[in-house]
């Protein structure tokens, strides 16, 4: 049997989304040690992993991020997503190394996993450590003349036009966006005694040798030339929690005759004024039933947040399975969040999406070229705009279409179990899993 180390960012997204991956390791008899902030060790312990705490890495895993790093806090689109990657992914990338490196030496591992922000862990492997694997629970990072550059939630154009645009962003993202994360991803193979790098440092976001792409080729732009490692799992889905209770309405949402439109900002954004509130009122005379899932806040504070009071047609939970409410929903109300997204497209359904902070740029972009459902490009919606937006997802069948096109696709995969058989054989070879060679050894 092989001992794998996963490492996450502490984020929550980001550390739910491998425990399957983990979950189904495990069960075949291998080991897991999970390096990862203290606030998920719980729930890493619970499946049979042992957890690593950070040591000279700061666990912002307490709390919300922008409580550790209030100066991001009202910054939006680039600027935040700039700021992020040099001072907490790449910024951060010395103190994985050596937390991750000084495990290792006690425990060898046989291969790692990490998600694509958690810079060091490739550092760690380039140092001689064990192969390493990526995840994607955000857009596909990997450059090409034809894919806008990532970052400002461009959609692509094609023809020479397009790829000269495409080159001229890329160049300025990289000089001026992205060139303190890079002068920091410079610095921290300097420090650390390794050669420079070629390419800039998001080409080392993800592992050169196995990467598991939560998605699949419909709800990303066209790839002429993706790398043979890159391999698509589908939506990155939870298994079902053992102990979850259903809220005394979730029959409304099984049996009832209203459509169901689930509203949620996730994990990083809980401030409900942003998108809950304005879609709660938006839908208050709408013959809907509108579920409200918090991460935190209680029903009191969003009642609060909407103006006093919850109309009747509103229904609050800090917590619904995803993967159950999705299944039931006739609209995904969203600041735009990757893992809801491609859940919810899993089950087909369509998507407005409210939110320009981190990433969310990119992934509405992503809605709005795929055809899913709709952009509203700010994040903080006007009621109107809200509820024009839902009522075109409703009532015009084209985005349930494109969804279900998605959905036709997802659900031939099952990402923890092809995540597993994945990093099984990155384990026991030490080389690349190249997409046909994975096919014949898992087939």
């Amino acid at each position: 049997m092989a001992r794998f180390l996963f490492a996450s960012i502490a984020i929550p997204a980001h550390t739910t989304n491998p425990l399957p991956f983990a979950a189904r390791l495990i069960e075949r008899g291998h080991d897991v040690d999970w390096y990862a902030g203290g606030a998920f060790h719980d729930r890493i312990a619970a499946i049979g992993a042992r957890p690593i705490a950070y040591d000279e890495a700061v666990d912002f895993s307490d709390g919300e991020l922008y409580d550790h790093f209030p100066h991001l806090r009202d910054l939006t689109g680039a600027r935040v997503i700039s700021r992020a990657f040099a001072e907490i992914f790449v910024g951060q990338a010395v103190a994985r190394f050596h937390d991750i490196s000084r495990h290792l030496a006690e425990r060898p591992a046989d291969a790692m996993l990490c998600d694509e922000l958690s810079f060091g862990v490739g550092l760690a492997s380039d140092a001689g450590g064990p192969p390493w694997a990526t995840f994607g629970d955000g857009p596909l990072p990997f450059p090409e003349p034809d894919t806008p550059p990532f970052g400002p939630g461009l959609l692509p154009v094609r023809g020479p036009v397009g790829r000269l645009r495409n080159r001229l962003v890329g160049a300025g993202a990289r000089l001026a966006l992205f060139r303190p994360a890079q002068r920091a991803f410079d610095a921290a193979r300097a420090e650390l005694g390794l050669p420079p790098a070629s390419g800039t440092f998001f080409d080392h976001a993800t592992s050169p040798a196995l990467h598991l792409q939560g998605c699949t080729p419909s709800f990303e732009y066209p790839r002429r030339d993706l790398p043979r490692h890159v391999h698509w799992v589908g939506a990155l889905r939870p298994d079902p929690p053992a102990d979850w209770q259903p809220p005394t309405w979730w029959h409304e949402v099984v049996h009832g005759r209203r459509p169901v439109v689930h509203v949620t900002q996730g994990s990083i954004r809980p401030d409900m004024a942003e998108l809950v509130a304005p879609t709660v009122r938006a839908l208050a005379d709408e013959d809907v039933l509108v579920v409200v899932t918090t991460g935190g806040p209680t029903a009191d504070e969003v009642a609060s947040a909407v103006g006093g009071s919850l109309p009747g047609n509103a229904r609050v939970a800090t917590f619904v399975p995803y993967d159950l409410l999705a299944a039931h929903a006739d609209v995904f109300v969203t600041n735009g969040g990757y893992t809801g997204v491609t859940i919810a497209l899993h089950h087909g359904v369509p998507i407005v999406q409210a939110g320009d902070t981190e990433e969310k740029g990119e992934i509405g972009a992503r809605i709005h070229w795929s055809g899913v459902g709709v952009r509203l490009g700010t994040t903080l919606p006007r009621d109107a705009d809200v509820r024009a937006a839902v009522r075109r997802t409703l009532d015009e069948p084209g985005f349930r279409a494109a969804a279900g096109l998605v959905a036709a696709e997802m659900v031939r995969h099952d990402a923890a179990t092809e995540g597993a058989d994945l990093l099984e054989l990155l384990a026991a070879t030490g080389a690349p899993v190249h997409r046909g060679a994975a096919a014949l050894a898992t087939g």
